[in-house]
């Protein structure tokens, strides 16, 4: 199925440590591991915590960049096709897709999609991870179009403190 709107995300914006300090972090292991391993005896029984830990960082090297960036192909991103909506935050991570036909109302305030199904359930898509804001005015205007094709509710902007509490 063709798809309307495909957006990257970054998965780093709701991390506890950003990018570059994780990357800064991992180079600093692998140098000390390195450092380990030629400035000591080579027979030394200490070698093996040495390489055991450089296998270590070069895996978490392996395992940050593969989720934030696009080295391994876009593994976090945001989709709008004729049919649903599909949201990706990364490897390991579920996703999440929503059928157009099951939706009852949407509404956009701030950094979140809010979702009510017509049985009553509720889903929230986190748009804090959209990089930029081209992007963003990209997806409301396709969810516009698409809440007029399926005959949705549709709202924007900010809704009271009541209605926030219940999604």
């Amino acid at each position: 199925m063709r798809s309307l709107v495909r957006v990257g995300l970054r998965p780093s914006r709701n991390g506890r440590l950003s990018f570059g300090v994780q990357l800064a972090l991992v180079f600093f292991w692998i140098l000390y591991a390195a450092f380990l391993i030629f400035s000591d005896n080579p027979t030394n029984d200490r070698n093996f915590l040495a390489y055991t830990f450089l296998t270590l960082a070069v895996g978490y090297l392996l395992y940050i960049l593969a989720q934030n960036t696009s080295i391994f192909g876009s593994q976090a991103y945001f989709e709008i096709t004729p049919y649903y909506i599909v949201q990706k935050q990364g490897h390991f991570r579920k996703k999440i897709v929503i059928p157009f036909q099951e939706v009852a109302t949407m509404h956009i305030s701030g950094f979140a999609l809010r979702f009510v199904m017509k049985d009553g359930h509720k889903q929230m898509l986190d748009l804090k991870l959209i990089r930029k804001r081209k992007n963003l005015d990209q997806i409301i205007e396709h969810l516009r179009n698409m809440a007029l094709k399926f005959d949705l509710e549709f709202t924007e902007g900010q809704t009271d403190s009541t209605k926030l509490t219940e999604f």
